[in-house]
C-alpha cells in the first residue's frame, strides 16, 4: 500500500497572519498607511507591485518542487478568478500568480490555505523556497530521495518567527548526487547527499549565491548524519541574523559575511553556532519518506495514429525511473508559462494515477513521474491536445528567462521577448537541434542574474547600450557556466550584443557546435573549451555595430515602444524594516525645516507647535521597530518609548518631559523647548547611526545595548500617514560640491559619489561628472537604489553630469 504523500505543513499561525495583512490591506485602502508601510506587509508574504499600476504578482511555496494534481488545479482556478490566463513556473521550482488586484489578495491567499499552500516567505527577507533537484527519487545515480528533508526543513522553517527578519532573502537547496541538479553549491545553503559507513547523511555548502556579485558557496561539512540536517541549517540561519548587513541591501546576503570575516573567521562563528544550537536540544527533522510508485488508474490505453512521432516524442522527453516500470516525462512550458486551462487539463489527466505525480523544473517546465510505460500513449495524446508545439527539439522550450522589464522594477531589456526570439529562430533552423539539447541558454534582464545567466552554458544579462546619443537595449554575453560538486564554475563574459542580434548568436553558436559535436559530446564541454570560448567571442565581434543602426534596434524584443530605462523602479526585495526607520527620519528632517523657516521667514505658531509635536512623535516611533514592537496609537508609542528608551538609558529621563506635553495636548508649551525637541531627534539619529546589522546599539564609550534577538519584526504597523516630499523634481540653487568622477572607472566612480554624499546634509546637491559608457550606464541607477534622488543627467561633449539630491 502507498504511504500518504505529505507536503509542507503550514504554520498554526497562519491564519492570524492573514487576518493581519487583510486588516492592512484595509488600512491602506483608507490611507492610514503609507506605501512603504504597505509594502513592509506584504512582500514578506509573497506579493510583489508590478509595473502595471495596482496590480500585484503572487508567488506560491512550493517545497521540494513539489505540487500536487489537485494544488494545481486550485492554482488555476484561483487565477482564472482573480489573475492573468496563466500561471508562471519559476526557476526557483514555485508558481506565481500575476496581475492579482489588491482587492483579490486576500481571497487569493485564502483559496490556496484550502489546499495546503501558502505565498509566505515568497518574498522579502525571509526563507525563501527550499529546493531539490526535480527528479529526487526517481534518479538512478541519487544516494536517497532528498525531497523529504526540503519539506520538513520547510515546515520547521516557517513555523519559526526569525524565518521573516533576516536581513536579507535566504535560500536553500538539496541535491540527491555529485551532480548537484539541485544547485546546492550556489546556495546560502546546500546539501548534497551522501551515504557513509552505510549511513545518509550530507555534505554541506554555505554562502554561494549569484546576483550582481555571484559567489561560489564554501564546504563546512564534508559529511553530516540526517539526524544534523536541523541543526546545521538552525546554526547557518542563527549565523546570519546576527551578522547579516541590515542596513545595506547591496551586501546583506550570506556571502557578504563571509568576504567581510574571511573563510577562517566564517567558520569560526559557524561551529560556534552550531555547538550553541546543539545545547538546545532540538529534534531532529520528522522525515516521511515518499512513494514513488507506477500507479494503474484502469484506464483504457490510447491508441496512437502517429507512432513515428510518437517514438521521436519518447526519445526526446521521456526516461526510465530507478523504479522499474515507471516513467517520467519532462512537460515543455515556455518560458514557465501554461494557460490556466491547460493547467487544469493536466491536473485532472494526472488525479487517476496520484497525489506523487508532478514537479516542477529549474528550467521552468514540468515533470511528471510515476507513469506505468503503458499509459506512454495516454500522456502523449493528452499534452497533442492540450499543449500545443509539445514535441519540439527540447532546446526550444528550455531557455530561461526571468520575468525582465515586462514586470520586474528592475528590469533593463525584455528578457523573455529575447527568449521567444530565439524559440522563433531556432524553429527554422537548417540543422539538427536534437544535437544540442542539453544546452543551457540563460537569460537575465539586469546584471541580478534571476536568469541565472552565471550558471549557463551560454549567459545573457541586460544593459544599456550607447550610439551617439541615443541607448538601446543590449546583453553581455557570458560562457562556460557549470554546477557539480568540487567543479562548479561561473560562466565568464566573452563580448556584449545588441538585443536584436540575440536570437541570431544562439543559432549561429548551436549551429557551429553541432558542427563540431564529434570533438565535445556535450555543449558544455564546448562552451568551456578555448575553441568554444574563441568560437562564441567570435560571434560576438561579428554582430558589433560600428555604423548607423537600422531603427529596429531602438525597440527591445516584444515592445512597439522605443527602449527607455526612465520606468524602471525600484526592487521590492529589501522591504524591511529600514523601509520605515528611514520613513520616519524624513518625516522629523521635513519637520525640523520646515520650523527653521518659520523661525526664518514668520509664521504661524500653532503651526510651529504642531511640527515640534511631530518630531517628538516620529522621535519615539522612529527605532521602536528596532525592538520588535508595533504601536496601534500614539499613545502607545509614547509608552512603548518610555519602556524600551528612556528606562533603559538609552535616552535621558530628562525628555520624558517633552512626550508629556505632547500627550497633554498643550503643544504651545514645545515652542520653548524647541532646542530640547531637536536634542530628542539628534539623539535618535545617533542611535540609528551607530546601530548595528543586529539591532545592538554600540554607544560611545564601548556600551552595547543588545535587541531582542528573535523579536524584530518585519510586521510594524505604524499609524502615520505618508507625508508628501519637501522636494521637488526640480531644486533651484548651486550644487553644494561638485566632483570630476572622468577616468574612475566602476565601482570606485560609485564609491567616490557615495563618500561625497555623506559629507552633505539632507537636501543638498551634489553634481558628479561621468565618463560615457559603464559609469552613466551604472552610477546614476545605483545612487537611485541607495535612496538618493537623481535630479537631472546631461551629455556635455565626450561626459555626462548628473544632478544628484541626497536623501
Amino acid at each position: 500500500m502507498i504511504k500518504p504523500f505529505k507536503t509542507y505543513q503550514l504554520p498554526d499561525n497562519l491564519e492570524d497572519e492573514i487576518n493581519a495583512l487583510e486588516q492592512n490591506v484595509e488600512r491602506f485602502k483608507r490611507g492610514e498607511i503609507s506605501l512603504v508601510e504597505f509594502k513592509v506587509q506584504r512582500v514578506p508574504f509573497g506579493c510583489y507591485e508590478q509595473r502595471k499600476k495596482d496590480t500585484y504578482m503572487v508567488r506560491i511555496r512550493c517545497a521540494g518542487s513539489v505540487v500536487k494534481p489537485q494544488q494545481l488545479k486550485k492554482i488555476a482556478e484561483i487565477s482564472k478568478v482573480h489573475a492573468a490566463s496563466y500561471i508562471h513556473l519559476t526557476t526557483r521550482q514555485e508558481i506565481q500568480l500575476h496581475y492579482v488586484l489588491l482587492d483579490s489578495l486576500i481571497p487569493v491567499i485564502r483559496e490556496l490555505k484550502t489546499v495546503g499552500l501558502s505565498p509566505r516567505g515568497g518574498g522579502g527577507n525571509t526563507i525563501r523556497n527550499i529546493m531539490a533537484q526535480e527528479d529526487a527519487g526517481i534518479a538512478a545515480d541519487e544516494a536517497f530521495d532528498v525531497s523529504p528533508y526540503a519539506i520538513a526543513l520547510t515546515t520547521r522553517f516557517t513555523s519559526e518567527p526569525d524565518s521573516w527578519n533576516l536581513p536579507r532573502k535566504y535560500k536553500h537547496a538539496f541535491s540527491g548526487s555529485a551532480e548537484d541538479r539541485g544547485y546546492a553549491s550556489i546556495h546560502d545553503v546546500g546539501f548534497i547527499a551522501k551515504i557513509k559507513d552505510g549511513q545518509k547523511g550530507f555534505k554541506v555548502y554555505l554562502a554561494g549565491g549569484l546576483g550582481a556579485k555571484p559567489q561560489l558557496a564554501i564546504v563546512v561539512h564534508d559529511f553530516i548524519p540526517e539526524s544534523e540536517v536541523y541543526n546545521v541549517a538552525k546554526a547557518a540561519k542563527n549565523l546570519f541574523y546576527k551578522n547579516g548587513n541590515r542596513k545595506n541591501k547591496h551586501a546583506a546576503r550570506l556571502r557578504f559575511v563571509l568576504k567581510k570575516l574571511g573563510e577562517v573567521e566564517f567558520k569560526r562563528k559557524y561551529f560556534e553556532e552550531l555547538e550553541a544550537v546543539h545545547k538546545e536540544h532540538y529534534p531532529p527533522l520528522e522525515i516521511s519518506e515518499i512513494d514513488n510508485v507506477a500507479v494503474d488508474p484502469g484506464i483504457p490505453v490510447d491508441t496512437v495514429a502517429d507512432r513515428k512521432d510518437f517514438e521521436l516524442w519518447k526519445k526526446r522527453f521521456v526516461q526510465e525511473q530507478k523504479q522499474k516500470g515507471a516513467f517520467c516525462v519532462i512537460l515543455p512550458a515556455h518560458l514557465g508559462h501554461v494557460d490556466n486551462d491547460n493547467a487544469i487539463a493536466l491536473a485532472d489527466f494526472l488525479a487517476p494515477f496520484g497525489e506523487n505525480t508532478l514537479r516542477i523544473r529549474k528550467d521552468q517546465n514540468f515533470l511528471v513521474r510515476n507513469i506505468p510505460e503503458k499509459y506512454l500513449p495516454n500522456v502523449y495524446t493528452m499534452l497533442k491536445a492540450h499543449f500545443e508545439n509539445f514535441n519540439q527539439p527540447f532546446i526550444i522550450d528550455k531557455i530561461i528567462a526571468c520575468a525582465g522589464a515586462s514586470t520586474c522594477q528592475l528590469g533593463i531589456c525584455l528578457s523573455p521577448g529575447a527568449a521567444t526570439a530565439i524559440k522563433r529562430t531556432l524553429e527554422h533552423v537548417d540543422f539538427d537541434l536534437d544535437a544540442a539539447s542539453d544546452a543551457r541558454i540563460n537569460i537575465s534582464g539586469c546584471p541580478n542574474s534571476c536568469g541565472q545567466h552565471h550558471v549557463g552554458h551560454i549567459g545573457f544579462y541586460g544593459k544599456v547600450s550607447r550610439k551617439g546619443d541615443k541607448v538601446i537595449p543590449a546583453y553581455n554575453v557570458m560562457t562556460g557556466g557549470k554546477v557539480k560538486d568540487g567543479e562548479t564554475e561561473l560562466a565568464q563574459q566573452v563580448g556584449e550584443i545588441a538585443s536584436k542580434d540575440v536570437p541570431n548568436l544562439v543559432r549561429d553558436a548551436l549551429k557551429t557546435y553541432v558542427g563540431k559535436k564529434a570533438k565535445y559530446p556535450t555543449f558544455e564541454e564546448y562552451t568551456r573549451s578555448e575553441e568554444g570560448r574563441a568560437d562564441i567571442k567570435a560571434l560576438c565581434a561579428t554582430y558589433k555595430k560600428d555604423s548607423d543602426l537600422a531603427q529596429e534596434y531602438y525597440f527591445d524584443w516584444g515592445t512597439d515602444k522605443i527602449f527607455s530605462v526612465a520606468e524602471r523602479g525600484k526592487g521590492e526585495c529589501s522591504a524591511g524594516i529600514f523601509d520605515l526607520i528611514e520613513s520616519d527620519l524624513g518625516h522629523i528632517q521635513k519637520a525640523q525645516k520646515l520650523i527653521e523657516e518659520i523661525e526664518t521667514n514668520g509664521g504661524d505658531a500653532g503651526q510651529k507647535a504642531g511640527l515640534l509635536k511631530d518630531v517628538v512623535f516620529y522621535s519615539s516611533r522612529v527605532l521602536l521597530v528596532s525592538r520588535a514592537l508595533e504601536p496601534k496609537s500614539v499613545q502607545e508609542a509614547y509608552n512603548y518609548f518610555r519602556e524600551h528608551f528612556i528606562n533603559t538609558g538609552l535616552v535621558e529621563k530628562s525628555f520624558d518631559d517633552l512626550l508629556k506635553i505632547a500627550e497633554s495636548g498643550d503643544f504651545n508649551a514645545l515652542i520653548d523647548k524647541k532646542d530640547r525637541v531637536f536634542a530628542l531627534a539628534t539623539r535618535m539619529q545617533l542611535l540609528y547611526d551607530v546601530m548595528d546589522p543586529s539591532f545592538n546599539f554600540q554607544l560611545p564609550g564601548g556600551e552595547v545595548i543588545t535587541a531582542p534577538a528573535d523579536k524584530v519584526g518585519m510586521t510594524a504597523s505604524a499609524s502615520a500617514t505618508a507625508a508628501k516630499t519637501a522636494v521637488q523634481d526640480a531644486v533651484a540653487g548651486k550644487p553644494a560640491a561638485v566632483k570630476d568622477f572622468r577616468g574612475v572607472g566602476c565601482p570606485m566612480n560609485f564609491v567616490k559619489t557615495k563618500i561625497e554624499l555623506a559629507k552633505l546634509k539632507p537636501h543638498d546637491i551634489l553634481e558628479i561628472y561621468l565618463d560615457d559608457g559603464a559609469p552613466i550606464e551604472n552610477v546614476p541607477g545605483s545612487v537611485r537604489e541607495e535612496g538618493h534622488k537623481v535630479l537631472a543627467q546631461k551629455k556635455v561633449g565626450d561626459h555626462w553630469t548628473v544632478l544628484i539630491q541626497k536623501q
